[in-house]
């Protein structure tokens, strides 16, 4: 009987064990290629890894123009490395350098929803900075 017992509390432990290493709290989840559309053209990539043990990765924006009375079109893509990425809960933050070179940073937060997908903003790209809905495509 005693047996049994130290049995099935080893058996708990390792398990617990295994799910601890299988998702560190607040950044596994996030691991993922992200892709997210506007006029449905494709207008956001976000890589996320976590190759290191701290996450880290890329994001792309394509940017979108729509002439009066035309179709939209991608007129630029910009790649973009993570600067400072941090996840607070369901919410992840990160900086990326503007592609003009210039110091100031553009701030980014993505909020995961509870269909599993995700929401990206600029926070400071000026009002008309478009919210994009993401899918995990991986």
């Amino acid at each position: 009987m005693k047996n049994k017992i130290i049995i099935a509390l080893a058996c708990v432990a390792i398990g617990a064990a295994w799910a601890a290493l299988a998702e560190p709290p607040g950044r596994v989840h996030w691991v993922g290629v992200w892709q997210g559309k506007l006029d449905e053209l494709p207008s956001v990539t976000l890589t996320l890894a976590q190759d290191t043990g701290q996450l880290s990765g890329t994001l792309v924006l394509n940017i979108i123009k729509k002439e009066p009375g035309g179709q939209p079109q991608i007129v630029a893509v910009e790649p973009h490395s993570l600067l400072n990425p941090q996840v607070n809960g369901n919410s992840l933050n990160f900086e990326v350098r503007r592609i003009d070179g210039s110091s100031d940073l553009l701030n980014f937060t993505v909020a995961l929803t509870p269909e599993g997908k995700a929401r990206i903003h600029c926070t400071n790209c000026g009002k008309d900075a478009p919210t994009v809905d993401m899918e995990r495509t991986w």
